[in-house]
């Protein structure tokens, strides 16, 4: 009988399923995390990349910009941004006035608020200094992430400020109540 168990002390064989029982789990979360890590700083660096890429575009206007132009950048930031729900977009143009920062205009599209003089001083240490005269343009998206797979990675907001003078012009017209125009 003590043969019986000797040699049952010193099998082996079962080694290799045990650990992998035991390792299977942990690989399997370390794949999917890292796919949903990945993911997440992909649909980052994508908004980043967008929300510049809108406020270029922003920069380079000199004719007329109206509520279906913002709502059409929004739409294409959408179709850029893969993975994530609806992009919040709004875009400010604001101004130096007498020493003070002042909002010429201000349009939000997909739920994202409309910026208004009031609301200047919670975001006034991010704008630049301007001379007297001078404006600039805000473009801010907001990218809700949802993770696809729970790792801990709980639901991430990115939200994305730039700032880009208007190129062309002294500043970008805006016509709040404006409608596509008709060919």
């Amino acid at each position: 009988m003590m043969g019986y168990i000797r040699r049952f002390a010193k099998n082996e064989r079962a080694a290799v399923a045990f650990e992998t029982v035991l390792m299977t789990p942990i690989l399997v979360w370390a794949f999917v995390g890292s796919f949903v890590f990945f993911d997440a700083y992909r649909v980052y660096n994508t908004s980043v990349k967008t929300t510049y890429m809108v406020a270029d575009w922003m920069s380079r206007q000199d004719n007329w910009i109206y509520p279906h132009d913002i709502q059409g950048m929004a739409n294409v930031a959408n179709s850029i941004i893969r993975g994530s729900n609806e992009v919040e977009m709004r875009v400010t143009q604001i101004g130096m006035v007498g020493g003070n920062y002042n909002v010429d205009w201000s349009h939000g599209v997909n739920g994202a608020a409309r910026l208004f003089n009031s609301n200047l001083a919670s975001i006034s240490d991010r704008l630049p200094i301007m001379p007297n005269g001078e404006r600039i343009i805000l473009v801010e998206t907001f990218v809700a992430y949802d993770a696809p797979f729970n790792v801990g990675l709980t639901v991430v907001r990115f939200d994305n400020f730039t700032i880009s003078r208007p190129r062309y012009a002294g500043q970008v017209p805006f016509d709040p109540d404006g409608s596509p125009p008709t060919s």
